[in-house]
């Protein structure tokens, strides 16, 4: 038997439907993010094989109260362990001890607590990844040029700040990787990123999913709704 919905009910329902894609509509964004450029070097010696941004630090804080940092380094550019930094370092409001889950291969926080750890250049700093010498190398002999991404739970967006030093996050790199190594004419040391960040808002995903369903809803009823009869209409629309 033919599915059919009547005239009166796909009335309802399109202004049902309506008035809940407006109410949507009127709901902020539920995470935000922050970006953070890696734009400067504050090692010793000069490259012309890669040049500034080096890569870029981006802050989700998902809609909830746990924060994904995703660092995706510039082509050329690596980790690398050469005792000038770290992998990446960053500060925290209030120095809390924390937890990080997530964390990509290779990579372990130095520790939970905040502490005074140094890297070359760009200032002391509570908080520290390490990388082993599997995943990048030593010196710079085989630097990782993946995405390194972790979360840090419990802390908002708000809570990342600058270190004494003015800057945001710091990584030990190599600036002119070249066959899977730190080429001829590459140099290694720490970039920064010591401009305060572009914040931009993302739809939640269950948002979207529910925006795209109701419409995807409403096309497929109106395609099987049977017109009411003519005698049923206003003389306005039966002329017509």
């Amino acid at each position: 038997m033919p599915f059919t919905i009547s005239f009166r009910t796909l009335s309802k329902l399109t202004v049902g439907l309506s008035v809940g894609l407006a109410a949507l509509a009127g709901q902020p964004a539920s995470a935000s993010v922050m970006d953070y450029s890696l734009d400067s070097y504050v090692g010793g010696g000069s490259t012309n094989l890669v040049s500034s941004p080096y890569g870029n630090v981006e802050l989700n804080d998902n809609g909830g109260s746990n924060v994904t940092v995703t660092v995706t380094l510039s082509s050329g550019v690596g980790f690398v362990n050469t005792g000038a930094g770290y992998s990446l370092t960053w500060d925290l409001q209030g120095g809390p001890t924390i937890a990080v889950s997530a964390l990509t291969t290779g990579f372990s926080l130095l520790s939970s607590s905040a502490g005074t750890v140094s890297a070359s250049g760009s200032g002391s700093w509570d908080y520290a990844l390490t990388c082993d010498k599997d995943t990048c190398g030593t010196g710079g002999n085989a630097p990782y040029t993946g995405m390194l991404s972790f979360v840090v739970d419990n802390v908002g967006l708000s809570d990342f700040v600058a270190n004494a030093s003015g800057n945001y996050f710091s990584a030990d790199v190599c600036l002119g990787v070249s066959s899977g190594k730190c080429g001829a004419g590459g140099i290694t040391g720490v970039i920064v990123a010591g401009i305060p960040p572009s914040t931009s808002d993302v739809p939640e995903p269950a948002s979207m999913t529910l925006l795209a369903g109701s419409l995807g809803a409403l096309a497929f009823f109106r395609r099987r709704a049977p017109l009411p009869p003519s005698s049923s209409m206003p003389p306005s629309i039966a002329a017509r």
